[in-house]
């Protein structure tokens, strides 16, 4: 198998915590992975390396999820690699889960969860940033983003409902009452009037209909929603 990339331990790690009941998306509030189950969430940072800056970053998510997992390669040595030993018994000490992800001869990943996260009790909980990853994964209709790409544009819940918006305006004129009578989310009103993504141009009549940027858009994005938006 080639190199390694962050993004090829997102499917695997993915389906494990899938199994398990858990609704997984990719790239959540910088998050690689957050997993929701009823009131859990649950937290992976992938890594192509076992190192401090994935130990910052996990330390970090502790403080707005209930569990926070490394996710690295096995290493090239396997379970005798002297320094599985060690990446265990400081995982433990930061109370972290760590995940190992095996790849076969066909490039598919298998996880092997060698410590499973405590509950971060010394760590405050910052009920903001906890908030905020739970509601940008309750906002996406699906996970259309992988966990770990870098240099890729993100699907946020704000974009998706924009691009619903532009993909319901289509080639014609349209109020703000008919987008949203037409299956537009709750704040097309705000989203039109707003036009974060310059995706939309303001008739005289109130209408409102696609800009050429707004057009591009729906072209650029339109690996990533597959019809799952509408």
């Amino acid at each position: 198998m080639e190199k390694l990339l962050e993004k090829d331990l997102y499917p695997p790690v993915k389906t494990y915590l899938e199994t398990l009941g858990y609704e997984v998306k990719g790239e959540v509030k910088d998050c690689d992975i957050a997993a929701v189950r009823d009131e859990e969430l649950i937290v992976v940072e992938l890594k192509r390396g076992f190192t401090i800056d994935l130990l910052y970053q996990a330390v970090r998510r502790q403080m707005a999820a209930d569990g926070v997992y490394v996710a690295v390669p096995l290493p090239k040595g396997g379970y005798r690699d002297p320094r599985l030993h060690d990446m265990r018994r400081l995982c433990r000490r930061l109370e972290l889960g760590l995940i190992f992800v095996g790849f076969t001869g066909g490039g598919k990943g298998q996880v092997d969860v060698a410590i499973h996260p405590a509950e971060a009790r010394p760590l405050r909980k910052n009920a903001g940033k906890r908030l905020a990853i739970l509601q940008e994964h309750a906002g996406r209709t699906g996970s259309h983003n992988t966990g770990g790409v870098t240099g890729r544009k993100i699907l946020t819940a704000y974009k998706e409902q924009a691009l619903l918006v532009a993909k319901l305006l289509g080639e014609g004129y349209a109020t703000t009452a008919a987008v949203k009578a037409a299956g537009g989310p709750a704040k097309t009103s705000e989203i039109l009037r707003r036009n974060y993504y310059g995706w939309y141009t303001r008739q005289e009549d109130r209408t409102f209909s696609l800009s050429a940027s707004g057009r591009d858009a729906l072209t650029a994005y339109a690996d990533l929603l597959e019809g799952e938006i509408i």
